[in-house]
């Protein structure tokens, strides 16, 4: 089972260049090093997920006014399907509506129904569709907009989290 922990300054850089590897492996034009490492500092916050004291996924959140958007998660492909992606977007979910953000948006890859599966049971709901969006190796591909908000929420609840 993994274990999360928030990015901190006390967060090694090498869990950071892990975590930046996975990005890398992911992503079809991925963020440089410094953006990925300034990604972790506020107005953003970033949690890690770990298995064996190796980074195994992360998931990287920016919090403005009253709303969240979830700009990059990912997970080893050595561990897909044994639940990390669910424990990191269940932490972030939790953590920003600690923090008193009221809904968080997302853009996912239309091709990307593992993804969108789980943003689905989170209760995520499709909102609109960004057309030629992500790049591919052959060309472009849409996004799917997808936002979930904490009204009506059950389960979630503020003193759940601690910073």
């Amino acid at each position: 089972m993994s274990t999360l922990h928030l990015v901190s300054t006390q967060t090694e850089s090498d869990n950071l260049v892990q975590a930046h590897h996975i990005h890398q492996s992911v992503q079809i034009e991925p963020w440089s090093y410094a953006t990925f490492e300034d990604c972790f500092t506020p107005p953003y916050y970033g949690v890690l997920a770990f298995e064996a004291n190796k980074v195994v996924g992360f998931a990287i959140v920016l919090e403005v006014l009253s709303e969240a958007t979830l700009m990059d998660i990912a997970v080893d492909e050595s561990v897909r399907g044994k639940g990390v992606g669910k424990a990191l977007l269940s932490f972030v979910l939790q953590r920003s509506h600690h923090n008193g953000m009221e809904e968080m948006w997302l853009d996912v890859r239309e091709s990307n129904q593992v993804a969108i599966s789980l943003y689905e049971k989170l209760g995520f709901h499709y909102i609109d569709t960004r057309k030629n969006y992500y790049p591919t190796r052959d060309g472009k591909e849409n996004a799917l907009v997808m936002k979930w908000s904490a009204v009506g929420v059950k389960g979630l609840s503020r003193g759940a989290i601690k910073n």
